[in-house]
C-alpha cells in the first residue's frame, strides 16, 4: 500500500508537531530502503538509516521541508517526483 498523506498534509502536520518544542522523527520505506525526516524549529533533516553502518548515510540537513521537496538528495531521491511511491509512512516498527 503506498503512501495516502499529501505533501501538503504532511508539511502542516510536521510544522505543527514542531511548533511545540518536539523533533519529530517520521521514518518511511521508499524504493525498498528505510529513510527518516527529523524536523527541527529551523530546519529539517534527512537520512537512510538502516541496522548496518553500510545501510546508514548520514543526516543532510535543509532550510525547510520545501527545500528536501525540491532538491535530489541521497540514492537520487526527489521527493517531489518520489513521493506517491512512499511506503509505510510514518512506520516506527522500521525504526
Amino acid at each position: 500500500m503506498n503512501n495516502k498523506i499529501t505533501y501538503l498534509e504532511f508539511k502542516e502536520d510536521l510544522e505543527k508537531i514542531v511548533k511545540t518544542g518536539a523533533e519529530p522523527e517520521i521514518p518511511f520505506l521508499l524504493n525498498g530502503k528505510k529513510y527518516m525526516i527529523i524536523g527541527f524549529e529551523n530546519m529539517v533533516s534527512f537520512q537512510r538509516f538502516g541496522d548496518n553502518e553500510g545501510d546508514q548515510s548520514g543526516e543532510i540537513f535543509f532550510k525547510n521541508l520545501d527545500e528536501l521537496y525540491n532538491t535530489e538528495t541521497i540514492d537520487g531521491i526527489l521527493l517531489k517526483r518520489d513521493w506517491k511511491d512512499i511506503k509505510r509512512f510514518d512506520d516506527h516498527d522500521l525504526i
